[in-house]
């Protein structure tokens, strides 16, 4: 009997699901890592891993916060690789000075590796197998997401008595279904990227937000919201285009819940949660955008690199190839720099801003040439976001929006929340560029939540009348 017991309470346990199954994907993951040739290798050579990692090397050695392309020391081992003629990377320039091309977390993160492990095979396994861990912990929480949200949002009734149908176990383990079996997501543990990374941060933001919806006069929920959302743009800059979104969002639910009478009249001012969520942004991202701006000399607070990304998105290429960001249009403006007279004395900090103004004039004619196709190159853009072109995923994403239509029938404010991060992700992938899907790979962890969700809210309609949880009554002991 007592084991049983236990049995049924680690059934019933959204916390004991979400150890399984980081568990569970430790191991998947692991095992996915371990069959990969390259796990002691350098970054792969087509991607941005390089650019962290020379940045990492540069931090780790007490240089500043500067690329390294040309140091022997940083080329040896990209050399010795059995892939040293597909770095490209190798042949780049160092232009002297700190540079802003690229965000800090992940660069820091591996440099402190370094400060443990001396920078060769066994580091560069170290970086990969930290990325497994921060895949397997979204994953855990996404199924934590799922069992939480189905136990408050889907129930059923028949008759005049309630039924247990364990339908947040159901949740919980199609959540853990859909992290073990997606392979998209797999493949970013095996390079030096901020997927898995921004994986964890989007997914604790998400969660940290939802509690603050259920009892928004607690502010430390928000207070932590902010924390995730400040780690998110300090591992991608382009999440600080979700702000308006997420604050509008965060408006939405704070008038609704000021005029309810649980709140006491001491935190009814509706604008007190919004400021606090910005201000404890600006508190995490505020130092590197000061030092931006410093290092600059302009007011720009996310560098420079942003404009000359953008250019890629609006360029003949990427209206050809479905919205998708190509390389060739910052090819061209890096050749005419070089053929600008003077340009082998700039600083990387001024080259970049040269790279920067030259990258927002062509973006604009570009624009004024082709406005009558914007829309079709923002819709573009959304289809690639969301990858239709396989069954599968098709079904699990089709299965998260069912979830976030449970949610949002049950409680307005859990669905709002939910809608302004799908929303926000939307209209920046819509407004800038996309590289085959794969700016949604954050947003994976908060979808194989909600799909469990929505296959539960499912089977409790095949099963008896789906109601909200406050119409349910308790359940005699």
């Amino acid at each position: 009997m007592a084991r049983k017991s236990w049995f049924r309470i680690a059934w019933s346990s959204s916390v004991a699901w979400a150890l399984l199954a980081t568990l569970l994907l430790l191991g998947i993951n692991s095992y996915w890592l371990s069959s990969n040739d390259n796990i002691a290798a350098p970054p792969l050579p087509h991607g941005d891993g390089p650019d962290y990692e020379s940045l990492a090397y540069s931090l780790s050695v007490g240089n500043r916060y500067e690329f390294a392309w040309e140091d022997p020391k940083w080329q040896e081992p990209y050399r010795k690789s059995d892939l040293a003629f597909q770095y490209t990377q190798l042949g780049r320039r160092d232009w002297p000075g700190p540079t802003t091309a690229r965000p800090p977390a992940l660069p820091w993160l591996i440099s402190q590796i370094y400060r443990w492990v001396p920078r060769g095979p066994q580091a560069f396994a170290c970086v990969r197998w930290m990325s497994v861990g921060a895949l397997s912990i979204a994953g855990g929480l996404s199924v934590w997401l799922a069992g939480n949200l189905a136990r408050k949002h889907v129930s059923l009734v028949r008759g005049n008595s309630q039924i247990i149908w364990n339908l947040h176990a159901i949740a919980c383990a199609v959540a853990l279904a859909m992290a073990a079996i997606d392979r998209t997501i797999k493949t970013y543990v095996n390079d030096f990227l901020t997927e898995p990374w921004a994986l964890l941060a989007v997914t604790c933001f998400a969660i940290s937000l939802l509690a603050w919806s259920d009892s928004p006069w607690k502010l430390r929920w928000i207070i932590l919201a902010g924390w995730f959302f400040g780690s998110m743009v300090l591992f991608r800059s382009l999440y600080i285009f979700w702000l308006p979104v997420i604050v509008l969002g965060i408006v939405l639910v704070s008038r609704r819940s000021s005029r309810s009478d649980a709140m006491d009249s001491g935190v009814r001012r509706w604008w007190i949660a919004p400021v606090l969520f910005g201000l404890v942004v600006s508190l995490i991202v505020g130092p590197w955008w000061i030092r931006n701006c410093s290092v600059t000399g302009r007011l720009m607070p996310m560098g420079a690199q942003g404009a000359a990304s953008l250019r890629g998105g609006y360029s003949d290429e990427a209206l050809q190839d479905w919205g998708n960001w190509h390389a060739e249009a910052e090819i061209s403006m890096q050749s005419k720099l070089d053929a600008t007279e003077g340009s082998e004395d700039w600083t990387a900090a001024q080259r970049e801003v040269a790279l920067s103004d030259l990258a927002a004039r062509e973006t604009w004619t570009w624009v004024q040439d082709h406005w009558l196709d914007l829309p079709r190159l923002g819709a573009m853009r959304w289809i690639t976001h969301w990858g239709p072109w396989r069954i599968d995923h098709v079904a699990w994403k089709c299965a998260a929006m069912l979830g976030l239509f449970w949610v949002w029938r049950s409680r307005w404010h859990a669905g709002v929340v939910l809608a302004s991060i799908l929303i926000a992700d939307g209209i920046t992938t819509i407004g800038l560029y996309e590289t085959g899907g794969r700016f949604l790979i954050p947003l994976h962890g908060v979808l194989y939540g909600l799909s469990g969700v929505g296959i539960a809210g499912c089977l409790a309609l095949v099963w008896g009348n789906l109601v909200h949880p406050m119409h349910e009554q308790t359940e005699p002991q």
